[in-house]
């Protein structure tokens, strides 16, 4: 295991984890405790860190309570609980993508889902909210205290956890909750839970059923399952995603997949066939434009590809079709184009060359004298000049003015 000293560990012992609860004033990281069951106004107060229990676990706060402390629970990312014991810090390499590979890649990410589960409340609505800023910032430097990563995959970590987090809370929704909405029960922390997520308080439960089963939260969900029929498309790639299959093959043939054989691979199930008929129809597409392409009669620019051209809907802007979540639209669009320069670099005018022939031109002028261009007539009729943004996608207007008659 490669590991770099961390900077700022307390003594070297272990930097405490727990569940992220508000307290103080406002900047203020540890002084107050929450009261057991007071209101956890987001808004701007701090945030602090409970102290862990042996197993990594949130501390209870009634020392009497005999479901986590004095039981043994199950190590949570035990290799990285080491390495901060001893004031170290996970070396973690990312690919030209921007992809964490390797183990400690698969560890980093497994931290951040451990980050979310244990940390983010469960009664929280919309990660995105600006009150959570504060949580942020203690996830990110939970995460640099483990990891070495670069201050650029902050934003890739952070959305990286809400979605840890939203997920854990759908798993929760699903598992305890959704079937038991017309029991008295329900407002009740299962046992399982409590066993499992000492950090789960009973008011973080009530708040979270309470949400759950508002008006607010059904009109949302069957929002989301309108939009989720409308998907043809059904994901094979597991909890690893592209990113693991696009490291694998990378790391097989030297070279990275096209996106559409990438998504090809994602949709083939573990007998090599193509579930869904949608797919089928798409492979084939696939096929024939990439065979197009080779005989040069199929032009693959920018977004407009061979994938896009087979599915037939736009890029969504942020993302990458057929990549995982680590790679941005205008990387992957300039990446690896090997374009030959249309001007040689060593015939690039220097500024000197440059104003010299400038001069020689005003002095042509002067001496020829320059007449007005000739007046050409126009017709009435307007015209714009449009070129498509492979970027973004859509029609970007460059110009506009009147037709010539």
């Amino acid at each position: 295991m490669t590991v770099e000293t961390a900077t700022g560990a307390r003594g070297g012992g272990r930097l405490a984890l727990g569940a992220w609860r508000p307290c103080g004033a406002p900047g203020d990281r540890g002084t107050r405790q929450a009261p057991v069951g007071g209101h956890r106004a987001l808004g701007a107060r701090g945030w602090r860190l409970p102290p862990l229990c042996a197993h990594g676990r949130a501390r209870r706060k009634n020392p009497m309570d005999p479901t986590v402390d004095g039981k043994r629970r199950a190590t949570i990312m035990k290799r990285v609980h080491m390495a901060r014991k001893r004031g170290e810090r996970i070396q973690v390499t990312f690919d030209e993508k921007g992809q964490p590979e390797g183990k400690h890649g698969d560890e980093l990410m497994s931290w951040i889902g451990v980050l979310a589960r244990e940390h983010v409340p469960i009664w929280i609505q919309d990660w995105r909210s600006r009150d959570l800023d504060g949580l942020k910032d203690i996830i990110w430097k939970e995460t640099v205290t483990s990891f070495t990563v670069d201050e650029s995959f902050r934003t890739t970590c952070l959305k990286s956890c809400g979605e840890a987090a939203r997920n854990f809370r759908y798993d929760l929704y699903k598992t305890f909750v959704e079937e038991y909405l017309n029991e008295e029960s329900v407002w009740t922390r299962p046992q399982k839970v409590i066993d499992n997520y000492p950090n789960i308080e009973e008011d973080d439960w009530m708040k979270f059923v309470q949400y759950r089963t508002s008006s607010q939260f059904q009109h949302l969900s069957d929002r989301g399952s309108e939009i989720r029929t409308n998907n043809e498309y059904s994901s094979r790639g597991g909890r690893d995603g592209y990113r693991k299959l696009d490291q694998e093959i990378f790391k097989k043939t030297g070279k990275w997949e096209k996106r559409d054989g990438l998504w090809l691979e994602q949709q083939t199930a573990a007998d090599g066939e193509l579930k869904d008929p949608a797919c089928q129809k798409v492979s084939e597409l696939i096929i024939e434009y990439n065979t197009q392409e080779s005989q040069g009669t199929f032009e693959s620019v920018g977004i407009n590809d061979v994938l896009s051209q087979a599915l037939s809907r736009p890029e969504h802007k942020g993302r990458v079709h057929g990549q995982s979540k680590f790679v941005k639209p205008s990387q992957y669009f300039n990446l690896n184009r090997n374009v030959e320069p249309s001007v040689d670099p060593n015939n690039v005018p220097t500024v000197d060359q440059h104003n010299s022939f400038k001069a020689s031109c005003s002095a042509q002028e002067k001496q020829h004298g320059v007449s007005d261009p000739p007046t050409m007539p126009v017709d009435s009729q307007e015209c714009k000049l449009y070129i498509f943004d492979e970027v973004q996608g859509g029609q970007l207007l460059v110009a506009f003015g009147r037709a010539w008659l």
